[in-house]
């Protein structure tokens, strides 16, 4: 193969309108500033801002709102429907049609399944001493593991590296079971809706200016929900991803979570004279807003979940039928359902 002419980055590019804290005033989140070797970050006025950013990919990797990009925009900008073969620039043993790249640290696994959702398979070359030696010292050992939680085929995500016999033991594993407990999901309308879905998000998402003045949060699960969607990825029914299910214990749904969701994995809906809270873990990104801002502090997380719950969304978390307070005469929902026939504004007056 021919080497590519393809660009790595030169420096960080910033979205600061994703930023959580923009979102809100109550998120408080600093986890970029925490993991930042360098100190490089600082938040004022609303923007973000770098100086001496080493390019490390931390950043990249932890933000759940993809305020921090590294290569990221200029791989999706690269030929769709062709191998990806990624390095880290320092690599001088991987072949050179490799699109060398920045640290590879910048890339979470869900961010490699975004992109084996648009490339046909994903091959990265790794050198781990050469990653401990370098000063971002990339835990490599750690990503592998992280990486084995979905299960990738690989058939579709391999692995090169020097220094490990078995890199990816279990996903060889799954190599050889392929076709082994597949989900069959059989509803086709909701398919093609993931499919339409997905394929508008991505598109949106890959071609955003980073200079763009307004929030573009990118569901980072939905790629892997299309793939099991699709039968690109074999589905394990009791495997269990890295994301916990939602519970609701209170609620009086007015709406306050599902307003400020960058993402509507929350959602009101009034069906059948009830209103419904529901809950679509494909969308949520775990930035925690909705808990935040919850007055009766009645949405908390779970247990992880399965590979066979992760597909049966949406999750109905609370429903309630319309009720008319007995004192102001007004509509008023409440979850779990009681005998009480005041609102609540009623009830904590009467107290």
């Amino acid at each position: 193969m021919p080497q590519t002419n393809f660009q790595k980055a030169r420096q960080l590019s910033i979205s600061s309108a994703n930023c959580l804290n923009r979102i809100s005033p109550l998120a408080q989140c600093s986890i970029c500033q925490q993991v930042c070797p360098e100190h490089a970050l600082s938040f004022q006025d609303e923007q973000w801002t770098a100086v001496n950013c080493s390019l490390c990919g931390l950043c990249a990797m932890t933000c759940p709102t993809q305020v921090f990009q590294i290569d990221q925009h200029r791989l999706l900008q690269h030929e769709k429907e062709q191998p990806l073969n990624l390095c880290c620039t320092q690599n001088g043993t991987a072949p050179a049609h490799a699109l060398r790249l920045n640290c590879l640290q910048q890339f979470s696994p869900l961010m490699l399944l975004y992109l084996l959702y648009r490339y046909p398979k994903i091959t990265i070359y790794l050198t781990p001493e050469q990653c401990q030696q370098c000063r971002h010292h990339w835990y490599v050992p750690g990503f592998l593991q992280q990486l084995e939680q979905y299960q990738i085929p690989a058939e579709q995500l391999q692995i090169t590296t020097h220094s490990f016999e078995d890199p990816q033991p279990a996903v060889e594993n799954q190599r050889r079971e392929l076709f082994r407990d597949l989900f069959h999901r059989t509803e086709e309308r909701s398919k093609k809706a993931v499919a339409d879905t997905v394929e508008k998000i991505t598109a949106t998402f890959s071609s955003a200016e980073t200079s763009t003045s307004q929030t573009e949060v990118f569901p980072a699960r939905l790629p892997l929900y299309a793939l099991y969607v699709k039968k690109q990825l074999p589905v394990y029914n009791e495997a269990q991803l890295p994301f916990r299910m939602m519970e609701c214990t209170v609620c009086n749904f007015c709406g306050a979570c599902t307003h400020i969701c960058p993402t509507q994995a929350l959602t009101l809906q009034e069906k059948e004279a009830e209103k419904q809270l529901l809950f679509q873990p494909e969308l949520c990104i775990n930035c925690n807003l909705c808990q935040t801002v919850c007055m009766q502090h009645g949405l908390q997380w779970d247990d992880f979940m399965t590979q066979q719950q992760f597909l049966q969304t949406p999750f109905l978390l609370a429903h309630s039928p319309e009720k008319i307070c007995s004192q102001c005469e007004h509509e008023f929902y409440q979850w779990p359902a009681s005998e009480a026939s005041a609102c609540r504004f009623c009830r904590h007056d009467s107290l």
